[in-house]
């Protein structure tokens, strides 16, 4: 039997009161207080051939690439482990700092407070990762699948047509639940690794400017409690750009209610029990046999469905801030000559764990419909997909979502660098030529 090994660590990542939180888009609401504390985890996991792959998650909305990419390079630098082998996958908390500063649409300048935190996130999260190396013991590994109901598709259209932000109980989401199971061979020691994609914001419902991981705490928290304190259980975002907790919908009245203080507690619950509920079904164990291949997909935007100068303008002028905002920074940007960019480098990833068993990796929002083509197109049913990982901005729309409008396909855009135009229809070939490559990459080694 081959024998693998795994390592595993975290820190606390809470920011101080007073700095912008994401989610919001480009308006600056500053943390007021902490109502449970942020935290990133890493773990390693390495074959019998002592090939590596390392995965850091982080109760965050995201990161810019240029960041993202500058993390990735220490990670590899200090840990020897292959670059395309390491996966940033971010929880997307909209009650968490508004890190990835640098990709909004906004010429107000970062706050140094921002900048400081920042300065720090990198060397801890380095440290994080280098003790999660030297934690490597031998291990079994088992994988669980399961299924959870948490979510529920958030694009509904209106009596006028209109593409709305409001539950759609016969939209799409993915029910699957992955759960890696990893057990130290000495006894004692245990890492619980687990994917769903929905969005966390329900915290930020009831406290705007509060600090929190939202429901993903919460469940790592009751994970912890019913499996053993010490357990560490890692929660990693899936495909949650059009899915948000079903708790809060109420479909008859086709909208989302105001969340409360007992929401995050009872989606966390609820998804905890979904886990355990995987874990104690039969699983399999896995001879792990590692590899990984990342790129990028070339996703155009049409430059056609901008708008004009006037609308921007316009906005400029307007009493709200985000709005005020955009309009500033599309203005002087039209003006200065530099013209919107003509396609979003789109950071994909393959890794495989066995010859049976890949995990296709995406950055940015990646709507639930991504599965299913991911699926068809690599001929794996089994595939499981993250999304928000390296990179964790902007909405990625399939070529069906596209013509549908909405906030994921227009809205959305204007608030990033990578804007304002929507994606073109093409974007499903540009993603399937992509993964096949990686795919390729991996079968030739």
């Amino acid at each position: 039997m081959n024998t693998a090994r795994a390592g595993w660590a975290e820190i606390e990542i809470t920011p101080p009161p007073g700095l912008p939180m994401g989610g919001r888009g480009p308006q600056f609401t500053p943390g007021a207080s902490v109502l449970d504390p942020l935290i990133a985890q890493a773990l390693v996991l390495e074959d019998h051939g002592g090939r590596r792959t390392l995965w850091v998650s982080m109760d965050m909305i995201g990161l810019s690439y240029s960041m993202s990419s500058m993390f990735r390079y220490e990670l590899a630098a200090m840990t020897g482990i292959p670059y395309e082998a390491i996966i940033l996958n971010f929880s997307h908390t909209h009650s968490g700092p508004m890190t990835g500063f640098e990709g909004y649409a906004t010429e107000t300048p970062k706050p140094e407070a921002l900048q400081v935190y920042e300065a720090g996130l990198i060397p801890g999260t380095v440290r994080m990762a280098c003790e999660a190396v030297e934690n490597l013991q031998p291990v079994t590994v088992r994988l669980h699948q399961g299924q959870s109901d948490i979510g529920i598709n958030r694009r509904r259209r209106n009596q006028a047509g209109e593409m709305e932000m409001n539950p759609n109980p016969d939209g799409v989401y993915n029910p699957d639940l992955w759960v890696l199971d990893i057990a130290a061979k000495a006894g004692g020691d245990r890492c619980v690794v687990f994917c769903y994609g929905c969005h966390p914001v329900i915290v930020y419902g009831f406290a705007y400017d509060g600090i929190s991981a939202d429901y993903p705490g919460v469940c790592r928290g009751r994970l912890e409690e019913a499996l053993g304190q010490g357990t560490h259980t890692q929660f990693i975002q899936g495909l949650a750009g059009n899915v948000r907790p079903r708790l809060l919908a109420d479909p008859e009245a086709g909208r989302f209610r105001k969340s409360t203080p007992e929401d995050p507690v009872a989606v966390g619950e609820d998804l905890a029990g979904d886990v355990i509920d995987a874990l104690n079904r039969e699983g399999e164990t896995l001879e792990l046999d590692l590899a990984a291949a990342a790129g990028f997909a070339l996703a155009r935007r049409d430059r056609n469905r901008i708008l004009p100068l006037e609308h921007w303008q316009s906005l400029a002028e307007s009493g709200d801030e985000m709005s005020r905002n955009l309009g500033r920074y599309w203005t002087n940007r039209f003006r200065s000559g530099l013209s919107p960019v003509q396609v979003v480098p789109w950071g994909i990833g393959l890794v495989r764990l066995t010859r049976e068993h890949r995990i296709a990796w995406l950055s940015g929002e990646v709507l639930a419909e991504w599965l299913g083509c991911l699926r068809d197109w690599l001929e794996d049913e089994r595939l499981i997909a993250w999304g928000y990982c390296q990179d964790g901005r902007g909405y990625m729309p399939t070529d069906e979502i596209i013509p549908e409008g909405g906030y994921e396909v227009i809205r959305s855009n204007t608030f990033n660098k990578t804007g304002p135009g929507p994606f073109v229809a093409g974007i499903n070939e540009t993603a399937r030529q992509g993964f096949l490559g990686l795919a390729r990459q991996l079968e030739e080694g």
